[in-house]
């Protein structure tokens, strides 16, 4: 391990380009800044969807692989050549016209591709991607390896397990009226019991993963060094009692694997069912998690703008999130300056330590919001904690280093880019103390690393708290990375 990391830090001293104390990026030329934020190590990723995270191009290729067909019409692959208009995949593939329309209908790299805007291009995709369940555990591999090439080594990924089950046993058990007298019927009817199939396929998922990379053989490649936390995510369309038997199976399964750290609640925000239960929603999530304080809860909220929905739903959901459920995190949160008391909220936010997940691509190619409109600058200037994130690389086609180089069109400076760096562990939803007295900042060690931050080795009080905390055993890797990187200048 100690080799690995010695590796990967001399490769960041060689990677990383020759620049003054402090790089000015707005004066970067595109591919200058490209390669600077490639090498730049960008700490964690918060806020990233499994099932958006593949490149059209790979779902193709594991489609062939098993045996899979595409809709010609729909454009989206299938399990079966159910009717003359499917072909196999390996034929799409063979024809080079077919492979690539097929692509654009996996992605938004195609404006108006049948004329669709960004957004209903973007989540309509996800019914068209065809990836058999046993493919979890490559597409795992897939973003530990991207994120490796990229310099960042922790990762907190969405998956939504057991879907089907849980939600139909929420539809069989139905409403009782209010959320608690629901969660005594979803128990009542077996809900847990379905954890110990949600810890086995994370086994399986992650072992498969390992395989894949070769993690533990001479050939271990780098996503192996790849810390991976999973965020349980619930779908917000349908009925309530649908989306809280997810709900309350991820708080289940947060209780009983440590690698299951957080909620999420996933799907479009301006979606009819996510408007009309959207009260309910966060009042589920108050009840379930104790209003964030027993389960840890990030939320997508206020992924919204006047393009989308009307402005009474722009008013208030990034504020129920925070003060009904708990929220300690903000998925995307792109309407935060138009919710009533914004200004508030935003001192709240900054007072409580609830961080804001920014994705810049994916709120450009979605939302169409340009990086000048975006409320980066307003979130940064009034002191919220800030992230930078990917959200669906695969479909957006776009990486981790490309959101950060983004930013910089927002008026973001390299200090601002290594405190979302940091805010990406500091953050996160790991076990135990971290590294920093004062998140967000980053002045100020806890008193046990005083003097300690970006050596080569803890000592002493230090040493023991990264032995024991996840959390600051990944901010170590990361001082450490970012002092290697930063020496080069």
């Amino acid at each position: 391990m100690k080799r690995i990391l010695l590796g990967l830090i001399c490769a960041l001293a060689m990677a990383a380009p020759a620049a003054a104390a402090t790089p000015d990026l707005s004066k970067m030329g595109a591919g200058e800044l490209a390669a600077f934020m490639k090498a730049f190590p960008k700490g964690g990723e918060l806020h990233n969807h499994l099932s958006g995270a593949i490149y059209g191009e790979t779902l193709l290729n594991w489609a062939a692989e098993d045996g899979l067909c595409v809709d010609m019409t729909a454009l989206a692959i299938r399990p079966a050549c159910a009717s003359p208009d499917f072909k196999p995949a390996a034929a799409v593939i063979a024809d080079e016209a077919l492979r690539s329309l097929v692509v654009d209908s996996l992605s938004t790299r195609h404006p108006g591709f049948r004329d669709r805007s960004g957004h209903d291009q973007f989540f309509s995709s996800f019914s068209r991607m065809g990836m058999k369940p046993s493919r979890e555990g490559d597409a795992l591999a897939v973003v530990m390896g991207d994120l490796a090439r990229q310099n960042t080594f922790y990762l907190e990924l969405m998956v939504t397990p057991q879907f089907f089950p849980s939600r139909s046993l929420g539809a069989r058990v139905g409403w009782k009226g209010d959320p608690a007298a629901t969660r005594a019927a979803l128990s009542e009817a077996g809900l847990e019991k379905l954890v110990p199939t949600v810890v086995a396929n994370t086994d399986a998922m992650q072992a498969r993963a390992r395989e894949v990379l070769r993690c533990g053989t001479p050939e271990a490649r780098p996503g192996c060094q790849v810390t991976v936390r999973f965020l349980f995510q619930a779908i917000r369309q349908g009925k309530p009692e649908e989306t809280m038997a997810q709900l309350q199976l991820g708080v289940a399964t947060v209780a009983a694997d440590r690698r299951w750290v957080g909620l999420q609640l996933v799907a479009p925000e301006d979606s009819q069912d996510a408007v009309t239960h959207y009260d309910t929603h966060m009042k589920i999530v108050d009840l379930l998690t104790d209003r964030g304080r027993t389960t840890p809860v990030a939320l997508h909220a206020g992924e919204l703008t006047l393009d989308v929905a009307p402005p009474e739903t722009l008013s208030y959901h990034v504020a129920a999130a925070v003060r009904v459920a708990g929220a300690r995190r903000i998925g995307h949160g792109v309407d935060l300056p138009h919710e009533t008391g914004a200004e508030a909220l935003a001192a709240e936010m900054a007072a409580k330590g609830v961080l804001v997940e920014v994705n810049p691509i994916s709120n450009r190619e979605i939302l169409g919001v340009k990086p000048e409109d975006h409320p980066y600058a307003w979130l940064r200037k009034r002191r919220v904690p800030v992230a930078l994130s990917t959200d669906d690389a695969g479909i957006l086609r776009s990486d981790l280093s490309g959101d950060y180089a983004l930013a910089v069109k927002t008026g973001a400076g390299y200090g601002d880019l290594k405190t979302a760096a940091r805010n990406g562990i500091a953050f996160s939803f790991l076990a135990g103390e971290g590294l920093w007295a004062d998140p967000n900042v980053y002045r100020k060690p806890v008193a046990a690393c005083a003097g300690q931050v970006g050596n080569a080795e803890p000592r002493g009080a230090c040493a023991d708290l990264v032995a024991k905390s996840d959390k600051a055993r990944e901010q170590w890797r990361h001082e450490r990375l970012l002092k290697a990187f930063e020496a080069s200048f």
